[in-house]
C-alpha cells in the first residue's frame, strides 16, 4: 500500500491515465484473442495466432491511446509551460486559448485573468515605489545641496584663508602642509558630495531635459573613465513628459554605468532617436560581453538588479528593454518606449 501511495503521489495525471488505459487495452485484447481462438478450427496454429494477435492489438491500442492522450492533455502541458515561464520571471506570459475541452478552456481563461491582475498589481506597486524613490532622491539631493555642500564650501573657503594667512605669517612649514592637506580633503569631499547630488537627481534633467542630461552624464562619467564616447540624437526636438524622461534617463544611465564598471570596453555608442511613433535609446559597447540567456533566464532573485530595474522602468511606461551580448563581442542595450510629446528641448 505504501508503494502504491508513493507511486500515486509521484506520477503525473497523464501517466496515470495512460497506464490505466493501457491496462484496459491489454486485458481487452487478451480476452478477445482467447475467445476468438476458442472457436478457431485449426488448433495446431492457435498459440501462434494468439501471440500475434495480442502483439498487434497491443501495439495498435497503445499507439492510439498515447496519441489521443497527448492531444487531450496538450492544453495542460501548455498551461504548465506558461506558469513555469511566469515562475522564471516572464510576467508577460499568457496561456494560449485553443479550442478543446471547455473545462480546460475555463481554467486557462481564469489563469490568464489571474496573470493580468497580477501584472496590473505589480505595475501599480512598482510605479508607486519608483515615484517614491525619485521623490526621495530629489529630497536627499536638495538637502545635500542646501546643507552639506554649503557647509563644505564654507570649510574649504575658511581653510584657504587660514592657509594663506599661515604662509604669510611664517607659521611652521609642517603645520602649513597639514592645513593644505586638510583643505584638499575638504575639497575632495565637496566634489564627491556634488557628484552624489548629480547621481541622485541631476538638476539638468529637471531644468533642461533628457538630451542635455545624457550629454552631461557622458561627459562626467564616460570620458573621465578613459572611454571614447559617441552621442547621437535624432528626431527629438521637443521635451518629453517627466515620467518618460526619468525612465529613459535611468535606464540609459544604468546601461552606461555597466559599460564603465564591468564591460572593459574602449568605446561606447549612445544613441537616442524618435521615429514611427517610438523613442529608442541605444547603448553599444565593444567590451567583453556576457551570456544573455544565462543571465536573463535566471529567477528574478538571482538576476542583477540593474537589468531587472531597467526592465521594470521600461514596462511602467509601456516600453521594453532588449539586451544583446555574447562573450568577447560586446553588448547592446536597446530600450523602446511609445512616443508621447512634451515641450521644447533646449
Amino acid at each position: 500500500m505504501r508503494l502504491l501511495s508513493y507511486l500515486h503521489s509521484r506520477t503525473s495525471l497523464f501517466t496515470k491515465v495512460l497506464v490505466a488505459n493501457a491496462a484496459i487495452a491489454v486485458i481487452g485484447a487478451t480476452c478477445a484473442v482467447l475467445i476468438a481462438t476458442h472457436f478457431w478450427n485449426s488448433q495446431e496454429h492457435a498459440p501462434i495466432w494468439e501471440f500475434g494477435l495480442i502483439a498487434v492489438g497491443l501495439v495498435v491500442s497503445l499507439g492510439v491511446n498515447y496519441a489521443l492522450l497527448r492531444v487531450a492533455f496538450r492544453p495542460l502541458f501548455t498551461l504548465h509551460a506558461t506558469l513555469d515561464r511566469v515562475r522564471r520571471g516572464d510576467f508577460s506570459a499568457r496561456v494560449p486559448m485553443v479550442p478543446g475541452d471547455p473545462d480546460i478552456a475555463r481554467v486557462s481563461e481564469m489563469a490568464n485573468l489571474m496573470l493580468d491582475r497580477l501584472a496590473e498589481h505589480r505595475q501599480a506597486v512598482a510605479a508607486q515605489i519608483l515615484r517614491a524613490q525619485e521623490e526621495e532622491r530629489k529630497r536627499i539631493a536638495r538637502e545635500l545641496h542646501d546643507e552639506t555642500a554649503q557647509s563644505l564650501t564654507s570649510i574649504v573657503v575658511n581653510l584657504e584663508a587660514i592657509e594663506r594667512q599661515a604662509v604669510g605669517s611664517g607659521v611652521d612649514e609642517a603645520l602649513c602642509e597639514r592645513l593644505h592637506l586638510t583643505k584638499e580633503v575638504a575639497q575632495r569631499t565637496l566634489d564627491e558630495t556634488r557628484r552624489l547630488m548629480m547621481d541622485l537627481r541631476p538638476s539638468v534633467l529637471d531644468d533642461l531635459g533628457l538630451v542635455p542630461a545624457l550629454r552631461w552624464f557622458i561627459n562626467h562619467r564616460v570620458l573621465p573613465a578613459g572611454l571614447e564616447a559617441d552621442f547621437q540624437v535624432s528626431g527629438l526636438t521637443e521635451r518629453l513628459p517627466e515620467e518618460l524622461e526619468t525612465a529613459l534617463f535611468r535606464i540609459m544611465q544604468e546601461a552606461i554605468t555597466n559599460v564603465v564598471k564591468h564591460a572593459k570596453a574602449k568605446t561606447v555608442l549612445v544613441r537616442l532617436h524618435r521615429e514611427h511613433g517610438e523613442i529608442t535609446g541605444l547603448v553599444v559597447d565593444d567590451g567583453q560581453g556576457f551570456h544573455v540567456v544565462h543571465t536573463v533566464g535566471q529567477p528574478v532573485r538571482d538576476r542583477g538588479l540593474g537589468l531587472f530595474g531597467m526592465q521594470e522602468r521600461a514596462a511602467l511606461v509601456g516600453g521594453k528593454v532588449v539586451v544583446e551580448s555574447a562573450p568577447g563581442r560586446g553588448t547592446t542595450v536597446r530600450v523602446t518606449v511609445p512616443d508621447r510629446r512634451g515641450g521644447d528641448v533646449r
